[in-house]
């Protein structure tokens, strides 16, 4: 049976933990992005890991395996790893970099929330990204929701917009459930990026983190992100100028958005052009800087 693999068992006080994956509930690559600035920002030290063995169909989410002059030198699988930060306020943290499974959800929720009572967790975290019809002209959206009613006004005075939703569910609404049986408070948070953005949105991921730090109080630096997150802003600007069609798309986005006072309900035609119209911004912007490499 998998058991989660310790490296040191830390002595932490109540310590919150906040879980991110890839995979699908990492749209804009909020979810890794973020989790993966708090280990680095934060320098959380790693104590543990889930074997990846029996929860991956290694055909999709295929080892990563380095070679070199014929010889292999490593193989690497889906990694699941805890990090931890001991901070100077009452809570410490827990943070879970993962991959979501593709199999036992029931048991990898068990193995998390094992080990979530096993440090006292007083509160669960999970932040994620999603892809949604909204236009980057306006400040990132980032909505919540929550296992345990008395959340609800811990969520709205951190000023988080709640979650309105019908579809397929990612890992993280499975362990907000799981984790409700067990009587554990569990509260998502999801970054929502522009559709016709493809590739990391680190705008998105500062609005994720800054909605965290309000909900959790933790101390961690974000002007890294603010400063990106304009760089970001002119970069994307410099794409819809040279676009028509694009302007047009973020037009008729920007009209249903004010419409709404929430987030824009398209009609078939603005989701058939927004859809149609996509811009994957990692190639925009490694090209231009290639190009600037290239000039200098």
């Amino acid at each position: 049976m998998e058991r989660i693999t310790y490296l040191e068992r830390p002595d932490l006080r109540r310590p919150y933990l906040i879980i991110g994956f890839e995979g699908w509930p990492n749209a804009a690559e909020v979810s890794s992005s973020a989790i993966q600035y708090l280990v680095e920002a934060l320098e959380a030290k790693k104590f543990a890991s889930i074997p990846a063995e029996n929860f991956y169909d290694l055909s999709s989410s295929r080892p990563v395996g380095v070679i070199r002059d014929g010889r292999l030198i490593e193989l690497k699988y889906p990694s699941n790893h805890f990090y931890y930060v001991r901070t100077s306020f009452s809570n410490d943290l827990i943070l879970f970099q993962g991959i979501e499974p593709h199999l036992r959800w029931s048991f990898f929720a068990d193995l998390i929330l094992n080990l979530a009572e096993g440090f006292d967790v007083p509160q669960i975290f999970t932040v994620g990204g999603t892809y949604d019809f909204v236009p980057h002209t306006y400040p990132p959206v980032v909505s919540g929701l929550f296992n345990h009613e008395d959340l609800r006004e811990e969520v709205l005075r951190a000023g988080i917009g709640l979650t309105e939703y019908s579809g397929p569910i990612s890992i993280h609404t499975f362990i907000q459930e799981a984790a409700r049986k067990r009587g554990l408070r569990v509260i998502s948070l999801w970054g929502h990026a522009p559709q016709y953005l493809q590739g990391k949105n680190i705008k998105v991921v500062g609005a994720v983190l800054k909605s965290l730090v309000n909900l959790t109080h933790i101390e961690v630096d974000l002007s890294e992100l603010e400063r990106a997150g304009d760089y970001f802003d002119q970069q994307v600007n410099r794409i819809v100028e040279q676009d028509p069609k694009l302007q047009e798309v973020i037009s008729k986005l920007e009209e249903a958005y004010r419409r709404s006072g929430r987030f824009p309900p398209p009609s078939k035609k603005e989701e058939g052009s927004a859809e149609d119209k996509v811009v994957y911004i990692q190639a925009f912007l490694k090209r231009q800087e290639d190009e600037e490499k290239r000039d200098g």
